[in-house]
């Protein structure tokens, strides 16, 4: 069999969108670390604020976005975003927490877009807010040393079993 007779594949590719040269990833970190106020709220304390209010905020230059309870200036960081800027225009104003969790669960929220936050969903800031469960915390090494330095060179199999350095290696 070669390949004129092999079944043709669908091509599973997505859409990619070039990201223009000062709009990577590296460039919004910089962005983050040397800007005083992104989130526009000049000095303003986080507040309540109503989806009403949250829908006015739809425009590229000037967007709002709910994810998770929290309201975000997003407007700053959309030239930013790999995807590129029309993803995310149909989540501006609304609640984009389904969009999120569908796409980007494993994305740090507070690491990434954290210092455009402007206030919780009216209601919500008292309340536990839907947040993605945290992620599993692997082993601390101190705990480990720790642990090892304490060890009287008996062979207690038992408290070796509990300090396992490698949690994927198989007995």
């Amino acid at each position: 069999m070669n390949d004129t007779t092999l079944p043709k594949l669908k091509s599973t590719t997505r859409k990619k969108t070039a990201v223009k040269k000062g709009f990577a990833l590296h460039d919004w970190k910089l962005l983050l670390n040397r800007s005083n106020d992104l989130a526009q709220r000049q000095g303003a304390p986080l507040r309540g604020i109503t989806m009403e209010e949250i829908a006015l905020h739809n425009k590229v230059h000037d967007g709002w976005m709910v994810l998770y309870g929290k309201v975000y200036n997003i407007g700053p960081y959309l030239h930013y975003h790999p995807g590129g800027v029309d993803i995310l225009k149909p989540s501006l104003g609304k609640d984009g927490t389904e969009l999120f969790e569908k796409y980007h669960r494993w994305i740090g929220i507070e690491n990434l877009i954290g210092k455009l936050l402007i206030g919780y969903v009216d209601g919500k800031e008292r309340q536990m807010i839907d947040m993605p469960p945290p992620r599993p915390k692997g082993m601390q090494l101190d705990s480990l040393l720790d642990s090892s330095n304490n060890h009287d060179d008996s062979d207690d199999e038992e408290e070796y079993d509990k300090v396992q350095a490698n949690p994927w290696m198989q007995n």
